[in-house]
């Protein structure tokens, strides 16, 4: 969101609202920021009181455009702009209801299925991060959504040698990210990983390690700075982006670190899905694998060993990191900015 608010504040007074997750300080912001905090953080009632809090605020706020971002903050979002007569926009960063934290909770889904119902069909100015979730949601509510993909402001690229060769992966360390057979696809390859970021299931991954006596070959960096990371990203060998067909949400994504790695000019070893494939088709900047052992294993060993191939897609990257730019998804998000109805 920082990306898209910023992008906003050049021509709106923008004001970011969100849930205080811990007690970090707020980074400044060209934008006023606010964060709610909820004696509950989690489960069906902490969702009720979001909502309604939300709500509330909104009602005795002064605005002309609510950004709604996932389905979780829609409610509030509708029904205030429904009541004050003005502008929504519904930014659906992932396939809701198709991800996996609710395809294994069937009430819990099909409570939040009902509200999607309900809502979305109702929506006039919509956006998503990728063509397939946008081409599922049209099928299913009749509803279009414009692509703006979360792509990575472009930098100038300095280049970074390392003595020690290491793949990165970044990001979210939950179920389904891949990351226990990229693990265990380490036994055998002369190379090391670096895990940056934190989740739910870190502790696992890290006995995981401690089981397969790989404490030298995998190193978890926690949470980084944005600085750091790309810093860490810049270094790499190859980023790691696969994860396993846990729902739609995951099989039609075209998440951030795809872009990040691309932007670092690193190739990166990725899962099959159907937008990750519509860009190699289009840049040949990675190499595609299934989220078992031996795929990235057979990935990993391929790069190190063909050293033309290697060379080719970091050639690509720079290429594809020319286009595949904040900058130019800005564009699409002002145009669309401009026209809402």
């Amino acid at each position: 969101m920082i990306r898209i608010c910023t992008s906003l504040s050049e021509n709106f007074e923008v004001s970011l609202w969100g849930r205080a997750k811990s007690v970090a300080s707020i980074v400044p912001q060209s934008y006023v920021q606010k964060r709610f905090q909820f004696l509950l953080n989690k489960g069906p009632l902490f969702y009720l009181f979001f909502n309604l809090r939300i709500f509330c605020k909104l009602i005795f706020s002064s605005f002309d455009i609510i950004h709604a971002v996932d389905l979780d903050t829609l409610p509030a979002a509708y029904f205030a702009c429904k009541l004050k007569g003005k502008k929504l926009v519904y930014d659906s960063h992932e396939y809701f209801t198709e991800v996996p934290e609710l395809i294994e909770r069937p009430i819990k889904r099909a409570i939040w299925l009902r509200i999607e119902a309900y809502l979305l069909p109702k929506v006039s100015n919509a956006i998503t991060v990728s063509q397939g979730i946008a081409d599922a949601y049209k099928e299913k509510y009749n509803v279009g959504f414009e692509v703006i993909r979360n792509c990575p402001v472009s930098f100038e690229l300095a280049s970074k040698k390392n003595e020690v060769k290491y793949l990165l992966y970044q990001g979210a360390l939950n179920k389904g990210r891949g990351l226990e057979a990229t693990i265990e696809a380490m036994q055998d390859l002369p190379i090391i990983l670096y895990i940056a970021g934190n989740g739910d299931i870190k502790k696992e991954l890290q006995s995981l390690v401690l089981q397969l006596k790989l404490e030298d070959k995998v190193i978890f960096l926690g949470e980084l700075n944005p600085i750091k990371l790309r810093d860490y990203t810049l270094g790499a060998f190859a980023g790691i982006n696969v994860a396993d067909n846990l729902g739609l949400s995951y099989y039609l994504s075209l998440n951030n670190k795809f872009f990040d790695y691309i932007q670092c000019g690193i190739p990166a070893i990725t899962m099959p899905f159907p937008e990750y494939k519509r860009m190699e088709t289009e840049y040949q900047c990675g190499y595609l694998a299934v989220a078992e052992p031996n795929e990235i294993k057979k990935a990993v060993n391929l790069l190190l060993s063909d050293t033309e191939l290697y060379g080719l897609l970091r050639k690509n990257c720079l290429i594809a990191r020319q286009i595949r730019t904040w900058e130019n998804e800005e564009k699409s998000l002002l145009k669309f900015y401009a026209n809402l109805t």
